[in-house]
């Protein structure tokens, strides 16, 4: 499979896993220029933004955050742009809902530099689901594809559907967009949607490729999908913070704190296996 949107990321000189941030911390009682372990041991509160369909992956580790000294204020937020512009405002500490690649796309396009802390979380599934048909050989031609609106998440899933033999990109592109779609021999038809919003879709599409945990969220289910990205752990998700966080104590014992059986067997039960943590 080509992987052309990392070799992009790679190319902007974005190391996955620390990046340089902007915005102040404004709760940190150490002085914020200071790096490491001297900036952390005084944050009591930590402000952690998630996305609606996040709430209860949270729910489920606060109880390790808050026996290690911590209190947890959660902010909720309905898409996948307002966690960032919250945690630029300075308005939340961390947010825990993105994966790397939709990081440094957000970082590029938005003159922020956010890092995501390590240990990552997780790694979800992408596929490519469907209520009409068993196979990617039972697409008709004119099939209806639903494809989420974000440029990473729509690169990767053409870049899946490119891996399955079932279209051509512009080799010219780091980035494709269904515009970029030079060779379509199924005729097939592309429409967007927020992934949030794209399981609303499926009775409409003859498929839609998104990240598996959103078809759970949306009551639908996700252990049969028609093929999926082979590319799972590029896309780990972890606790992104600003950059004069990134060494933070407490933004790295967070981190740490949330790998425990609790939230390995939430995945496993209430998310279907869509999500496999990092440290299994």
């Amino acid at each position: 499979m080509k992987k052309r949107f990392l070799s992009m990321v790679l190319i902007m000189g974005m190391a996955g896993a620390m990046l340089a941030g902007c915005g102040g911390s404004g709760d940190e009682k150490a002085d914020a220029g200071d790096s490491g372990s001297e900036s952390s041991g005084s944050k009591d509160t930590i402000r952690i933004g998630v996305r609606s369909d996040g709430i209860d992956q949270l729910e489920v580790v606060r109880d390790k955050i808050e026996a290690a000294g911590y209190t947890v204020e959660e902010s909720v937020f309905d898409d996948s742009i307002q966690p960032n512009v919250a945690l630029a405002e300075g308005s939340i500490d961390a947010n825990w809902y993105q994966h790397g690649p939709y990081l440094e796309s957000y970082n590029a396009e938005n003159d922020t530099d956010f890092v995501m802390v390590e240990p990552k979380t997780a790694y979800p599934l992408f596929a490519m689901f469907s209520d009409k048909h068993d196979s990617i050989e039972d697409l008709p031609d004119g099939a209806k594809i639903g494809l989420c609106n974000d440029a990473t998440n729509q690169a990767r899933a053409l870049n899946m559907l490119e891996a399955e033999g079932l279209i051509e990109l512009d080799d010219s592109v780091e980035v494709p967009t269904m515009y970029d779609v030079k060779g379509n021999p199924h005729n097939f038809e592309f429409i967007e949607a927020e992934m949030t919003v794209l399981p609303q879709s499926l009775g409409d599409a003859d498929a839609i490729c998104l990240a598996a945990a959103h078809m759970v969220t949306a009551g639908k289910p996700a252990d049969k999908y028609l093929c999926s990205a082979p590319d799972g752990e590029d896309y780990a998700v972890g606790f992104v913070v600003r950059s004069e966080d990134k060494d933070a104590e407490w933004a790295k014992e967070i981190a740490k704190l949330v790998q425990c059986d609790e939230l390995a067997e939430y995945f496993a039960t209430e998310k279907d296996g869509t999500m496999v943590p990092s440290w299994k």
